[in-house]
């Protein structure tokens, strides 16, 4: 029998898990993203490090927001603070020139 290979798949496997434990451990500074277009705030989060990233309408009208320019940020969840890059990021939107609802 050859430990070889499988000594090696074992390495790897052992390896994948460290670095997966390891990215799930790095952390940066969420910004106060309210008040930008959707397309601005997207940006800043991604240039954080943040890839989870959604849009949902804050007046609850069900509307997509495709283009991004024509968003503005309302709120976002969570707020601003450091978190795990894994943390998904929610942006509550409305089209611009609409006013942002007060809860």
């Amino acid at each position: 029998m050859r430990r070889g290979p499988a000594l090696l798949t074992l390495a790897v496997v052992i390896a994948l898990l460290a670095l997966s434990q390891h990215a799930g451990k790095q952390t940066a500074r969420l910004p106060d993203l309210r008040g930008r277009t959707l397309r601005a705030a997207q940006l800043a989060a991604r240039d954080a490090g943040f890839r989870q990233l959604a849009a949902a309408d804050a007046l609850d009208r069900h509307r997509v927001p495709v283009l991004g320019g024509n968003w503005k940020v309302c709120s976002q969840q969570p707020p601003p603070a450091r978190y795990a890059l894994t943390t998904p990021v929610t942006l509550r939107v409305v089209k611009t020139g609409e006013a942002c609802p007060r809860r």
